[in-house]
């Protein structure tokens, strides 16, 4: 039986795939009917089912060489490796890092006396077999024997050796994973052996250490002994490492590999030409010393580590320090359970010093429930550093906030617009340097932002909102006060145009808009006084504002976010815990809504048609930063309810927010 349509035949026996589709893709042209059918029989690919890639890159052979080769295997699966592509410079010592999309290789020695240094980062698509691809460099050629981490937004390397003058390297660096560029400075190893210049090289064969909010670094060498210290940082928030625990024994050149709650520390070697087989375990989320986890098949050093969601993989290393003692074994554990390491799958030729990775390390996974219809996001420049962390919410549901990624450009200041499908950050300050930059990203896609376009004027201290179709930036510090209003029209990466003019030159303002109309609220002028005026444009037409109203009291550093009929300020100075709201849609002056749970200035908000959530800045009672998350309900009135926590507890300094389903554009 047949049945035509549109030209076309839907048949009632379909032509049976030659084996299951389960673990692969579906190609060829199927009818609505063809999945059910082969899903009932669990034929039917799933993105679940789908083989992860495990990846080893590099490292030294026994022949006396460097390699750049590159293979791969299936976590999920013992067979022998396969080949892959090559590196785009042959090396070992190096680090690796990455994402479920991404694997990303970093510095190391470009050859086998370790006289020459390689600065270089690539990074290879698991989802594509071929040679590595130029992503950037690392800071200075200082970056062999260092440790690693990532979570699906940022890799981070830490500490490193210059070979040169033989001195330590106890920086830490990252990159946005989605991206490509330069390496740049997060901080420092904290924990010395003998003098600052002294610390660590933490040497760790180059597995992923951590979860998908910390990273940690164990173990390696100074010119004054090994060591057993564990430290961590967290992986979205910019500083020095903080001590974690301790290893049982002072070690350098082991294993890392973790899933998204335990960390295992693999063999190593201890000093004395003596080589550890021992594997030990912390639990992340908690600080401490080190639990034993079991052994591995033979004492060994020099290992490259790998994970996925639920396995980790000792793979290569030496026996010896001698030449010819390499290895090309990899071994597998099974992170919920200790126990013993037991063989899985060889590789190509005996390899030790090389990098390891996988596509489904639990740590770099996309969290539950991202992308959802509610999303806010908002920036944090974390003090002197300007680091513009991007972390975001499901602002439909409690709870913490989750890393996005990182503005291109390190400032603080900015004003962000947003649709429904882009989010638009403008202008800010890098040091002294006022910036006239935008940038732009997108909802569905973590990583770092691009450029979009220039203000009219560099300018920070200002505010600005958006409608869906057109982002305004009012105001702010262009080295004087200033009365300019841009406009971008969202869609369309470009330059901003000149909007019209503020009534008064106005910086520590707030603004928020509906589907019309965009409202500005209070803010400093430029003869040292704090407003308290309400004023509004209509966002489809170009002109200079209108009065509105007037606020409760005259208002700076505060806030404002809105659907598409209220309008609700939040804190600011002289009443700094109080809410306050006008409808969009008329004029007259502010209604009291409630309060925050302390009094706060500065901040950010980011609105659903239902909810408004507000991000703390400054604790103005208590004289401290904060990380809290509150929200209200827009369309009733009354006090804060806590949503939850910012991912770390950030020296901030500039929050900008926006929503992909801010009222006035659901």
């Amino acid at each position: 039986m047949t049945e035509r349509y549109l030209g076309s035949i839907i048949t009632a026996s379909p032509t049976e795939p030659s084996s299951s589709l389960s673990n692969t893709t579906a190609s060829g042209v199927w009818n609505i009917h063809d999945p059910l059918i082969f899903g009932q029989a669990g034929d039917w690919p799933d993105p679940t089912n789908v083989p992860s890639v495990g990846i080893v890159a590099g490292g030294q052979t026994d022949a006396s060489a460097v390699t750049n080769v590159i293979e791969k295997f299936v976590p999920e699966s013992a067979s022998n490796v396969a080949d892959f592509g090559d590196l785009t410079v042959a090396r070992h010592a190096s680090s690796s890092m990455g994402n479920d999309v991404r694997s990303i290789f970093s510095g190391g020695w470009d050859n086998y006396a370790g006289s020459s240094r390689s600065n270089v980062i690539d990074y290879i698509t698991y989802a594509t077999t071929g040679n590595a691809t130029d992503f950037g460099d690392v800071a200075a050629t200082t970056s062999d024997a260092n440790a690693s981490a990532s979570n699906n937004v940022r890799g981070i390397t830490f500490g490193g050796r210059v070979y040169s003058s033989g001195t330590i390297d106890y920086s830490i660096e990252y990159v946005t994973i989605a991206s490509t560029g330069n390496a740049i400075d997060f901080g420092d190893l904290s924990i010395t052996t003998g003098t600052t210049a002294n610390k660590a090289r933490h040497r760790q064969g180059n597995g992923m250490s951590g979860s998908s909010t910390r990273g940690l670094a164990s173990g390696g060498y100074t010119p004054a002994a090994l060591s057993n210290v564990i430290q961590y940082v967290t992986i979205a928030s910019a500083g020095d490492s903080t001590d974690f625990g301790d290893m049982s024994a002072a070690t350098d050149e082991l294993g890392f590999m973790s899933s998204n709650t335990r960390a295992v520390i693999a063999g190593g070697s201890a000093g004395g030409g003596s080589f550890r087989n021992t594997m030990e375990y912390v639990t992340i989320a908690t600080t401490g010393n080190v639990t034993d986890f079991g052994d591995m098949t033979a004492s060994k050093a020099f290992l490259m580590g790998a994970s996925s969601s639920t396995k980790g993989f000792v793979i290569g290393g030496s026996t010896a320090s001698a030449i010819g003692t390499s290895v090309n074994t990899i071994e597998t554990i099974t992170f919920s359970t200790t126990g013993n390491a037991t063989d899985f799958d060889d590789l190509s030729t005996d390899t030790r010093s090389g990098s390891a990775n996988a596509s489904s390390h639990a740590a770099v996974q996309n969290e539950a429930g991202f992308a959802p219809a509610a999303m806010g996001v908002f920036g944090l420049a974390t003090g002197s550093k300007e680091t513009s962390t991007i972390e975001y919410i499901n602002i439909a549901s409690t709870g913490n906030s989750a890393m996005f990624g990182d503005m291109q450009i390190r400032d603080k200041q900015e004003g962000g617009v947003s649709s429904s499908t882009r989010f638009v950050a403008s202008g800010g300050q890098t040091g002294s340097t006022t910036l006239n930059v935008i940038d732009h990203l997108q909802y569905a896609t973590k990583g770092k932002s691009a450029d979009f376009g220039d203000l009219t004027v560099g300018r920070y201290d200002h505010s600005s909102a958006s409608n869906g179709t057109r982002g305004i930036i009012l105001g702010g510090t262009t080295g004087t006060t200033s009365d300019v209003i841009d406009y971008v029209t969202i869609a369309s990466a470009s330059n901003a145009t000149d909007f019209g003019d503020l009534t008064v030159a106005t910086k520590w303002l707030s603004s928020t808009a509906g589907t019309t109309r965009l409202l500005k609220f209070g803010g400093y002028d430029g003869s040292a006084n704090t407003l308290d005026t309400i004023e509004y444009i209509t966002i489809a037409s170009t002109g200079d504002m209108t009065d509105f109203g007037d606020l409760l009291a005259a208002k700076r550093d505060h806030t404002a976010g809105a659907n598409a009929t209220r309008a609700l300020v939040f804190g600011g100075n002289s009443s700094y815990n109080v809410i306050q709201y006008v409808t969009i849609a008329s004029t007259g002056d502010a209604t009291d809504f409630g309060d925050l749970s302390t009094t706060a200035y500065d901040g950010g908000v980011m609105t659903s048609s239902t909810r408004a959530v507000y991000v703390y800045e400054y604790d103005v009672g208590n004289a401290s930063y904060r990380n809290s998350l509150e929200y209200v309900t827009i369309a009733s009135t009354g006090d804060t309810t806590d949503f939850g926590d910012m991912l770390g507890a950030y020296l901030i300094n500039g929050i900008f927010s926006a929503s992909n389903s801010h009222g006035g554009i659901s």
